[in-house]
């Protein structure tokens, strides 16, 4: 093969053996870059084989040049007999053991240019330089993984373990913006998320621990301080750095310290010509720490460009970081409208839009916002990082769209980039939580409490995985450790009567609503929350004045925070309420009709409007033509794609209009469909009695059955008065068969729970004690 190869390069002119070589320079090139990328060869290893490819170039032409000469008739027109080039030919193809000795005074002295630049020796030496590179490479590579040498990296050392957790603290700015640093930091956290050798500590867990530490909210993380709380929690190292200015120019500087001795482990510098150089500028100091801790160069080479993943628009980099402060502060209102201002300044800002969907998510502000701001998040996707492209995709998918097996995924995705995310644990616990696979939901949440045990959120979710199981001992030990882990946080009340009101102890889940409304500095989020409970935990024991008045107080809290709708919602809770235990359809439709004609739902926006619960009460009120008018309107309102996961609510709608309409058996089918996932018991007490319209008196008895003894961990939100209304029915049922001792048993539940409820609701507790006593007088 070599040689008819040097051949065919004795038969092409100067120019066409050019063309060949480079052709064949740019086909080694690719395999080069290939292999770069396949084997997670260094940078240098495609720019180190370009070079030698360059410098082969001469070396090529000047053989094509003595081999061929210049008007391509070989060594004759180099003034070289045919015998001499005959003897050079020869030489060309033989190897040195089988080259024959022609006497020197056979070659003239320009022969000797024939035996140096031979395509023998050009082409050996063309393998020798490849072979350099893949030596230099894979000798770079080893005592880079060995921990040996300059290229060693700090994870190879064992200075730093893989997967360690780091923190980053507070830039320095000595140019006089301290937003220009907050922004830095900010950018810089960005990036180095994406590592794959350390992991970045997320801010709840540095909120959490300054907690601890007794700082006021907001406190700068500056490097002292940030040594300090790596040395409390035991964290790896910190990262910090500075911001420096003159002329316009910005000289960036980032550090890697120890916490325990203040060694400096990696220092690096960069130079920003002005401030639209600053965003790329950090991308290259935040890869080369990287590349020093020892993040391989495939992942270095993946990552796209940060200002491509965040904004290139510094000011609109500087917003963001402020609307992060504002809400880790607890000052959400102001968080979302600076990231409104953030995505002024950049429509495609993707990482804006995803924090502002999720933080009127969360908060329970407009639907309406939160999917326009999810939707452009996943339409802006590929201008995000790995890790937060996957977590847009899950959120749109499990909230906007409704396909929960995407988001999955999506969030599996996330998991095999790190196993120990504990976003992706958390909110993968919360998909299947929903699904009611609680025992799957208790995992995901021991993991990512295992991987920080300082957030509060995967403790007072592990209570409802607890609860929804049945542990209540295992559930009540988790809230505990709640307690002594975060004193003061609100929601360790929460937490406690949530499992207090799945085992139906009211008046302790009330007790603990109860402190919860006492903290200091409730924040508008809590405080709707524990009015909100307290309200339905009210209902639930007949007290209707009291719970009017928390729910009332409810929605005015919710629309000082601009949540739309508050007011309606408000008056749907005490319509049905009315409709459920009084039993008053006129009055408890009348009552509606006065809020709607004041708070018409054309005023709200579409994804904002409470279609399903206006469609539920009028078809439980028995205007089942209404009913399907709203939801009818519902479904011309509302896309498809932006309804999420509405099949409960569906379900449900069908069967009350069913119900309503005498359709008994459709009713049962419709809910035991809405049945299936979601909310543990809120359609028993609805299909119990779809039962018994259909007289299936077995099924609604053991429908109801199921209603007392599910473990709910939303019974807290849901009962609504069911429980009470369902030992009621239970006791009347035994007391029509006969079966005087199950008959006492549920009317002494019943009279127990209702022992405080309005007077109105008196004469009903009266009944059920008066045959308490005749059961009691005919046992003796």
């Amino acid at each position: 093969m070599l040689k008819k190869l040097i051949h065919e390069m004795h038969r092409r002119s100067l120019w066409q053996v050019l063309l060949i070589y480079l052709g064949a320079s740019w086909l080694v090139l690719q395999a080069v870059d290939t292999l770069a990328g396949a084997l997670s060869l260094p940078d240098w290893a495609p720019p180190l084989a370009l070079f030698l490819l360059i410098v082969g170039v001469p070396i090529v032409v000047a053989t094509a040049f003595v081999q061929e000469g210049m008007g391509g008739e070989g060594p004759k027109a180099a003034g070289v007999d045919a015998s001499v080039a005959a003897a050079i030919e020869a030489t060309t193809e033989l190897s040195e053991t089988q080259q024959p000795t022609a006497p020197s005074a056979a070659v003239p002295e320009q022969g000797a240019r024939y035996k140096i630049f031979t395509w023998r020796k050009a082409l050996l030496g063309g393998v020798a330089a490849l072979a350099l590179v893949g030596a230099l490479s894979v000798g770079y590579m080893a005592t880079r993984t060995l921990g040996v040498g300059p290229a060693a990296t700090l994870v190879a050392r064992g200075v730093l373990e893989d997967r360690a957790t780091i923190i980053l603290a507070e830039f320095d700015s000595r140019t006089g913006d301290s937003l220009l640093a907050r922004a830095a930091t900010e950018a810089f956290r960005i990036d180095l998320s994406q590592s794959d050798a350390v992991r970045i500590a997320e801010p709840a867990f540095v909120a959490n621990a300054m907690r601890r530490m007794e700082r006021g909210t907001g406190a700068e993380l500056d490097y002292a301080t940030a040594r300090e709380l790596a040395q409390r929690e035991g964290v790896a190292a910190i990262v910090d750095g500075d911001i420096n200015s003159a002329g316009g120019t910005y000289v960036l500087a980032v550090r890697l310290t120890s916490p325990e001795t203040g060694e400096e482990l990696a220092a690096f510098r960069e130079t920003a010509k002005d401030s639209t150089e600053i965003v790329p500028a950090i991308d290259k100091l935040s890869k080369r720490l990287r590349e020093r801790i020892g993040d391989s160069y495939r992942s270095l080479r993946a990552d796209e460009p940060l200002e491509q993943v965040t904004t290139a628009n510094l000011e609109a980099l500087r917003k963001y970081s402020q609307a992060l402060d504002a809400i880790e502060a607890q000052d959400q209102l102001r968080g979302i409208a600076l990231l409104e201002e953030a995505i002024a300044l950049d429509p495609e800002f993707a990482m804006a839009w995803r924090k502002l969907g999720v933080e009127l998510n969360n908060r329970g502000d407009s639907r309406q916002r939160s999917v326009e701001a999810l939707s452009m998040a996943f339409e802006y996707r590929d201008r995000l990082t790995e890790r937060e492209r996957y977590l847009t995709m899950a959120t749109y998918y499990n909230q906007v769209a409704g396909d929960q097996d995407r988001a999955l995924q999506a969030y599996q995705n996330m998991l095999d980039l790190d196993p120990d995310d504990t976003w992706a644990l958390n909110n993968l616990a919360l998909i299947y939580q929903s699904r009611r696979e609680f025992d799957r939901a208790e995992e995901l949440y021991t993991r990512a409490i295992d991987v920080d045990s300082t957030s509060p959120l995967y403790y007072r979710n592990a209570v409802f995985a607890l609860t929804g199981q049945g542990k209540f001992a295992e559930a009540e030990a988790m809230v505990e450790t709640q307690r002594r882990r975060f004193p003061g946080t609100p929601f360790n009340e929460g937490s406690a009567a949530l499992v207090a009101a799945a085992q139906l102890d009211y008046a302790s889940a009330e007790s603990e609503l109860l402190a919860m409304l006492e903290a200091p500095r409730l924040d508008p989020s809590s405080l709707s929350f524990a009015r909100g409970s307290l309200a339905s935990l009210l209902v639930a024991q007949g007290r209707l004045a009291e719970a009017a008045e928390h729910r009332r107080e409810a929605a005015e809290a919710n629309e000082a925070r601009g949540i739309p709708g508050s007011l309606l919602q408000s008056a749907l809770g005490g319509a049905f309420t009315n409709l459920l235990i009084h039993g008053d359809t006129a009055a408890a439709v009348a009552g509606l009709e006065t809020v709607l004609e004041a708070n018409p739902i054309s005023e709200i926006s579409p994804l904002d409007r409470p279609y399903f619960f206006l469609a539920l009460f009028y078809a439980a009120a028995g205007d089942a033509e209404r009913a399907k008018r709203i939801w009818a309107e519902y479904d011309e309102a509302v896309a498809p794609g932006l309804r999420g996961n509405d099949q409960t609510a569906r379900h449900s709608i069908g069967g009350a209009i069913a119900y309503s309409e005498g359709r008994y058996e459709e009713a049962i089918r419709e809910f035991r469909r809405a049945d299936e996932e979601d909310c543990v018991t809120c359609v028993l007490y609805p299909l119990a009695r779809s039962y018994e319209a259909s007289a299936e008196a077995d099924s609604a008895l053991s429908t109801y059955a199921q209603l007392l003894s599910r473990p709910d961990p939303f019974r807290l939100f849901t009962d609504q008065g069911t429980v009470a209304l369902t030992y009621e029915r239970l006791g009347e049922i035994h007391y029509e068969r006969g079966d005087w001792d199950r008959a006492a048993e549920y009317y002494a539940k019943f009279v127990q729970i209702w022992r405080e409820a309005d007077p109105e609701l008196q004469p009903r507790v009266a009944a059920a004690q008066g045959r308490l006593e005749e059961i009691f007088s005919a046992r003796g």
